[in-house]
Formats: C-alpha cells, sequence, structure tokens
C-alpha cells in the first residue's frame, strides 16, 4: 500500500502559521534598523516592585549567547557592552500586532475566498 492510497481520503487544507517568538523583541529590533535574528536586544520593564526589572523579551541571540530568559530579574541579565536594553512600548506592539494580523486575513481571504466572510478578533 502507497502513501496516496493511505491519505486519499483525508481532509486537506492549508495551515498558515506565525511564529512570533520574541515579538517584542523583534518590533523594537526592526524600528531601530537591526535584524531582529542577529540584534542582542532585551525589553525590559522597570518597575520598582521587581526589583530593577523584569526580561519581557529577549531576541534569539540574547537568549542563546547571554541565556537571557522572559521574566529574568534585571539583575540577573548578564552584562555585555553589546546588549541592548529598551523599554517596552506597548501600543507600539499592539499596532504591529494588528498589522500582521491584517496581513494573515487578506491572505487567508485570497487562500480561501472567503475574504468578505471573515470575522477578525482583537
Amino acid at each position: 500500500m502507497d502513501v496516496q492510497q493511505v491519505t486519499s481520503n483525508e481532509l486537506r487544507r492549508k495551515v498558515m502559521v506565525i511564529d512570533s517568538k520574541s515579538f517584542y523583541a523583534s518590533v523594537e529590533s526592526v524600528d531601530r534598523g537591526l535584524n531582529p535574528l542577529t540584534s542582542l536586544l532585551i525589553v525590559m520593564s522597570q518597575q520598582e516592585n521587581t526589583n530593577g526589572g523584569l526580561v519581557l523579551a529577549a531576541s534569539p541571540r540574547a537568549k542563546k549567547e547571554l541565556g537571557v530568559k522572559n521574566v529574568m530579574r534585571q539583575r540577573d541579565v548578564p552584562v555585555d557592552d553589546q546588549l541592548l536594553i529598551v523599554q517596552p512600548r506597548m501600543n507600539r506592539y499592539i499596532a504591529m500586532n494588528k498589522k500582521v494580523n491584517d496581513i494573515k486575513y487578506l491572505v487567508i481571504g485570497k487562500w480561501t475566498g472567503l475574504k468578505d466572510q471573515l470575522m477578525i478578533h482583537y
């Protein structure tokens, strides 16, 4: 029995996946003209009750090279002269997320022919 015989009756559909790993850090990198995959950047809150702040997002390179993790305390972030530490801009992330979703729904509409029937939830 070949694969075609086994799968011929299975439901088929198109799937779109958006990897928003390190989204805040990616937005900050792009806004600064940096490549999100190669920048050394973290988004850090600055709340007094967290002893200096928490990491909200880290670029893939910061995670890999410095071992930075989300929700790491500021005091635990390794010191590195190249590391860019930025404050969060939540309204910016919401606006960029909306743009990503608008593109997603446009593509889905073209795939399905249901452009006017899609329900968009934010």
